[in-house]
């Protein structure tokens, strides 16, 4: 039985488009890289890339005209059932935010295709239906917000009805016990009890969430971060910083600003910040508006600087100061232009109101790139106050710009520089995280194998 390579089904809405997906593929890859008797497949919904290990849904789907008609009857049925529980709550803002139960026809896929472990990530965006899950296998479910263990919402803020039975939620603008919310807990409870679901959370702070709701409490939780390529997101000297900037115009014409600004800047003392989220504009929880009340803070105050936006276009986040000057990049796909970005910057700026393990700040670190953000959620996990970064007070926007200011007066010359690489190799990098899921497969199936041979 040792000798067995253990098969594991990784399933995900995407392989690389949004932090969750980019953080699953990652685990995917780290995994398969190891060569430690363990084999991983990702199935998505929504396939990026050419790697070859990836199966998407449509691979299980028939593509006869008679079929697509009928999902078309399917889902529109579907729809109009999910609308009509959704209509007393129209008003309610960041609808983006909240999920139903609504999935698609996945071909039987998760009984089709050969595994011994099945690995959850992130499933919403009508892709996976819970129901759907098969309860003969051993189940990881890797959180990448709270939506596994909370009703409707895949950030549950100040609220803390995920300790009970959801209901009454602020999210839904909602006063009744019996809202949507508890409907569709009461679904995840019922779908959860016939399942073994060991549930992991890159962060300790989502850990203890997960361990204090309703749907998780008394599961195995473990805490296994996600992991990055710490050769890849890496220091580089200023001439290589440049010549990934100057390769990158020819896709973004807009860095062909950046080269500007920089060569303008040698020798002067006008720091570069950055600021930068998948769909920056659209998701309020990344903290746009704190970002700019603090920056307005600054630039009251005479300061003088460079801001790089990546992940939104200049008309939709508008922001003038006096003395900062903002240069829009737009969504960066690029690896190598993102990483000269982050070797750039003076500080990476994360003003997020909610976050797991933030992609954007584990990559600044390892290219040793001071952040500044919030002390919530997962970031004490990485930032720590005053050594490769600042955690600034909750939603405190002065003290956002207050934590800009400070890691400016301490990375002079660098001097952060190696003590933030150094955290991130020590914590993020691909080996710890691959070690870890591999010893947590092998756990689960070896179990499940025993199991099943006990039962002969």
């Amino acid at each position: 039985m040792n000798d067995k390579v253990i098969k594991i089904l990784s399933v995900s809405h995407s392989d690389c488009a949004g932090g969750a997906a980019i953080a699953a593929h990652r685990i995917h890859r780290a995994v398969n890289d190891a060569h430690c008797g363990v084999q991983s497949t990702m199935f998505v919904k929504s396939r990026h890339s050419d790697d070859k290990t990836i199966r998407g849904v449509d691979e299980f789907l028939p593509q006869n005209a008679f079929y697509r008609f009928w999902q078309w009857v399917k889902t529109k049925c579907a729809n109009k059932y999910w609308h009509a529980l959704w209509r007393p709550y129209q008003k309610t803002i960041d609808s983006n935010f909240k999920s139903d139960l609504r999935g698609m026809d996945i071909g039987d896929a998760l009984h089709k295709l050969d595994y011994d472990v099945l690995h959850l990530h992130w499933i919403n965006q009508r892709f996976i239906r819970l129901d759907d899950i098969p309860d003969d296998k051993p189940i990881i479910w890797t959180l990448h917000d709270s939506w596994p263990f909370c009703g409707e919402c895949h950030y549950f803020l100040e609220c803390e009805g995920y300790k009970q039975q959801c209901g009454c939620c602020p999210q839904l603008g909602s006063h009744s016990p019996n809202d949507l919310s508890h409907k569709i807990w009461k679904a995840k409870h019922s779908c959860y009890a016939t399942k073994n679901i060991t549930v992991v959370s890159p962060s300790r702070w989502l850990a203890d969430c997960a361990a204090e709701s309703s749907l998780f409490r008394g599961r195995d939780i473990r805490v296994i971060p996600n992991c990055l390529n710490t050769d890849v997101f890496c220091p580089l000297s200023q001439s290589e910083v440049e010549t990934n900037l100057s390769a990158a115009q020819k896709q973004n014409v807009a860095v062909s600003r950046v080269l500007c600004a920089a060569a303008e800047e040698k020798g002067l003392e006008k720091p570069f910040l950055l600021y930068g989220a998948a769909n920056a504009a659209k998701d309020r929880i990344k903290g746009f508006s704190s970002l700019l009340s603090a920056l307005q803070i600054l630039d009251k105050k005479g300061f003088e600087a460079n801001l790089i936006v990546f992940g939104a276009e200049e008309t939709e986040l508008p922001m003038r100061f006096e003395h900062i000057t903002v240069t829009f990049l737009g969504y960066v796909s690029d690896t190598d232009l993102l990483v000269a970005l982050y070797n750039m910057a003076d500080v990476m700026v994360v003003p997020s109101l909610t976050e797991n393990l933030s992609c954007a700040i584990m990559e600044a670190l390892s290219c040793g790139t001071p952040v500044c953000c919030f002390n919530i959620g997962g970031n004490g996990d990485m930032v720590e106050h005053r050594l490769n970064g600042y955690l600034a007070e909750p939603y405190n926007e002065e003290d956002l710009a207050n934590g800009i200011e400070w890691v400016l007066e301490h990375n002079q010359n660098d001097e952060l520089r190696k003590q933030v690489r150094r955290s991130a190799v020590e914590r993020f990098s691909v080996s710890i995280a691959a070690k870890m899921y591999v010893e947590l497969y092998k756990e689960l199936a070896y179990k499940y194998f025993s199991a099943k041979k006990n039962t002969r």
